[in-house]
């Protein structure tokens, strides 16, 4: 549903400032802009068009529609996910079950980021770094494993 009476290029800086989020980005893609052009006259430009009231208007429209189809389509996914987990119950799959819990929290973001767990303490118990070993110290400790230590220069 496009307003007449925005001209193809309006429409096409309402569009993509809805996708990108970024006037200076849509006026580039609307308008044909050549590398050359000065960053400021791009945003004095795309500044002009975000006040303009008829586009303001279609680029509310725009935004309300994404959000209208998005907020479907989660919600779609939300029934499917139950009507599996239903059905997993129905027919004592708890492993189907749980699969599609997890799909419900990985639609709304809910799942925890894995936690790294980082051991600081140092071979002695203590949370002193140990120092580097001397060059004596290595030859006695490849000795005493059985390693051939080299001659000395």
């Amino acid at each position: 549903m496009t307003d007449n009476s925005l001209t193809p290029k309006q429409e096409a800086f309402a569009l993509a400032y809805v996708e990108t989020g970024n006037a200076a980005e849509a006026y580039r893609r609307a308008y044909d802009v050549k590398a050359a052009t000065a960053h400021s006259s791009i945003y004095v430009a795309a500044s002009r068009l975000l006040d303009n009231a008829k586009i303001m208007l279609r680029v509310e429209a725009l935004q309300k529609q994404a959000a209208d189809m998005c907020l479907y389509t989660v919600k779609d996914a939300f029934t499917e996910y139950e009507v599996a987990r239903q059905l997993a119950l129905q027919t004592e799959n708890p492993s189907a079950a749980v699969s599609a819990v997890s799909g419900k929290v990985k639609l709304f973001g809910l799942e925890q980021p894995a936690k790294s767990k980082h051991d600081h303490t140092s071979s002695d118990g203590s949370m002193t770094p140990s120092k580097p070993m001397t060059e004596d110290e290595l030859r006695k400790e490849m000795e005493r494993r059985g390693l051939s230590v080299p001659p000395l220069d």
